[in-house]
């Protein structure tokens, strides 16, 4: 058999993580991209036609979007609806190969404009896999008479993207992190200070330092001594797809990373043949009619293809192992090219584990003069906040607010710091974007945190409180305890004033 059943199962999976990442995208991308939104697709698209005004290449270099020569409200809602259909098609085997191909051009449409936002590793997975996906055999009309398998090139391309997964992502925890990684410390701090933890990721925090130690060692054996495993025979494949899918099944459980691991769940289904899926069915009792299949041709056109991803792999890789230093060379000045394709990136996911969760806390002042602190839908905010279970739905903004660790001017190494005042401009980015509407124009910003019928004012003053925060053990009365780090105090008349960001300690 030539896996034709297995390349009929992974288009419909990874259909569904279309299906997921295209109604996350829907639900909010108004907020988000929309001219009234926090990284409005419109000024994005000016500042590049300013900087690249010289060359219309450069523009589409710097900007691969169809955004770039149409900014509209109703497009950005219109293309993630388009995406959500396209989707759809994929799942019920119509024209999939066109799909994929329209999907890929319209998220990187997305991604191309989405700054920090959408400069996740799973958005250049989801991309990267997608573009693979059109060397696979196109189904048509429900999937009737697929009978054409994976050919030997196409199935090695998805072993090299899985290998390249895994490797990078063991390298890059050695690289960036040998504090935590070579010592068996990662895990000890790693369910603390992940992102958007989990309920299972809270239990599992206070398990015995001796577990924590063998999971962290444990991971860097995966990471880094078995996906060179991938490219040897059938029987350790499917060792490899058990070892791999219960690594990839307890990161789900034990934190929310969008549709990174779901990607990789599909991408693991290549491991295994039609054989093993039949194997797997007669065990679950499920029927199943195998008919003979044959395996699709290699064309010249994958071959050049196969030379292509390969390339702008090895790029990637160069540029993830030579540190800042390789982007100055003529290798950085190549990958500017190459990674405007979006064909191929690299991956390392948990580098540095830090010891410490940090979080900010944005409070508005009520007529009373109280501060009251704004509740983000997923965000942990409050010391008896729960755990939510979000994924494969990635909360951009809630997720993101968990890298905006300090303000300008201080230093993590510090215990405390003094209150400041300061402009709103110096968060910069989306951050910033909040922080100005939640005072100028509150019924904006508000969209993003959960609603108060307190928060009725025309206008908000705003404030940043850092804290750093700990977990409490089961049994406690709350789930975090947390400590004061400092405060900004945000006043739009500083930059008016100076014509310059400044920060000032308030007396």
């Amino acid at each position: 058999m030539r896996n034709a059943y297995i390349t009929q199962l992974f288009i419909r999976s990874l259909g569904i993580v279309h299906l997921f990442n295209f109604l996350s995208l829907l639900f909010q991308v108004k907020r988000l991209f929309g001219s009234t939104g926090l990284i409005p697709v419109s000024e994005y698209i000016i500042r590049v036609n300013e900087v690249y005004s010289y060359s219309f290449f450069e523009k589409i270099r710097a900007c691969p979007s169809i955004f770039l020569l149409i900014q509209n409200d109703w497009l950005l809602i219109a293309g993630a609806i388009l995406g959500v259909l396209l989707s759809l098609s994929i799942i019920s085997g119509y024209y999939t190969r066109w799909c994929f191909l329209a999907s890929f051009l319209l998220y990187m449409s997305y991604v191309s404009v989405g700054q920090e936002l959408y400069s996740f590793q799973w958005d250049s997975l989801f991309l990267e896999t997608t573009f693979l996906a059109l060397l696979l055999p196109s189904a048509r009309f429900g999937f009737k008479n697929f009978s054409t398998g994976t050919d030997k090139l196409t199935l090695w391309l998805f072993y090299w993207l899985l290998f390249r997964l895994y490797i990078e992502s063991g390298v890059a925890k050695l690289f960036w992190g040998p504090d935590s990684w070579a010592t068996l410390e990662a895990l000890s701090h790693y369910y603390e200070t992940a992102p958007l933890p989990t309920l299972f990721g809270y239990y599992l925090h206070f398990m015995p330092e001796w577990w924590h130690q063998l999971e962290t060692g444990l991971t860097l054996i995966i990471e880094i001594l078995l996906p060179g495993l991938i490219f040897s025979s059938k029987k350790i494949r499917r060792i490899l797809f058990v070892i791999f899918t219960f690594f990839q099944l307890g990161i789900i459980a034990t934190g929310n990373y969008g549709i990174f691991n779901y990607v990789t769940l599909c991408l693991h289904l290549f491991l295994l043949s039609d054989k093993d899926l039949k194997f797997l069915l007669k065990k679950l009792a499920l029927k199943r009619n195998f008919k003979p299949t044959t395996s699709s041709r290699i064309s010249w056109k994958k071959y050049a293809m196969a030379v292509i991803v390969i390339s702008f792999s090895l790029i990637e890789f160069m540029m993830l192992a030579g540190g800042s230093k390789i982007s100055q060379t003529t290798i950085g000045t190549i990958q500017k090219y190459t990674g405007a394709t979006k064909i191929s990136s690299r991956y390392h996911l948990f580098g540095p584990i830090d010891p410490t969760r940090y979080e900010l806390i944005i409070e508005a002042q009520l007529p009373n003069n109280q501060w009251m602190e704004l509740d983000f839908p997923f965000k942990i905010d409050g010391i008896n906040d729960k755990f939510p279970f979000v994924a494969p739905n990635h909360p951009r903004v809630d997720f993101r607010l968990w890298f905006e660790r300090y303000p300008v001017g201080w230093s993590n190494t510090q215990d405390s710091y003094p209150d400041v005042e300061a402009a709103p401009s110096i968060l910069g980015g989306y951050l910033g974007k909040l922080v100005e509407q939640l005072i100028n124009e509150p019924k904006l910003g508000l969209r993003h945190v959960r609603s108060n019928p307190d928060l009725t004012s025309d206008t908000l003053n705003i404030r940043v409180s850092y804290y750093h925060y700990k977990m409490e053990p089961p049994g406690s009365d709350n789930y975090w305890s947390r400590k004061k780090v400092g405060t900004v105090y945000f006043n739009p008349a500083l930059e008016k004033e100076l014509q310059k960001i400044i920060i000032r300690q308030v007396n």
